[in-house]
């Protein structure tokens, strides 16, 4: 077994200085850490935002294809009409 060296990641602060910057870094470190592990929790603002996002890519599409969306509105109306005059007759 060879002895390694610890890296200078891994060593202790030698001054004041190295301290104050090493306890600095590491709360931003904490403060991104807990920044994310919130996001990560409100399941309902993530399942919010992946609505917005899903409804846009939808509107943007009905957008760029009208007359695809009026043949697909006048296919479902027929249908429900269909099935109305089917259910009425029954």
């Amino acid at each position: 077994m060879s002895a390694s060296t610890p890296s200078e990641s891994d060593e202790f602060p030698q001054t004041v200085e190295q301290a104050r910057t090493d306890i600095e870094l590491t709360r931003q470190e904490l403060r991104e850490t807990a920044r994310e592990l919130m996001q990560r929790l409100n399941v309902g603002e993530r399942a919010k935002e992946q609505f917005q996002d899903r409804s846009r890519v939808v509107l943007d599409t009905m957008r760029a294809n009208p007359v695809l969306v009026a043949a697909c509105g006048s296919v479902l109306a027929l249908a429900f009409g269909g099935l109305l005059t089917w259910r009425i007759k029954r």
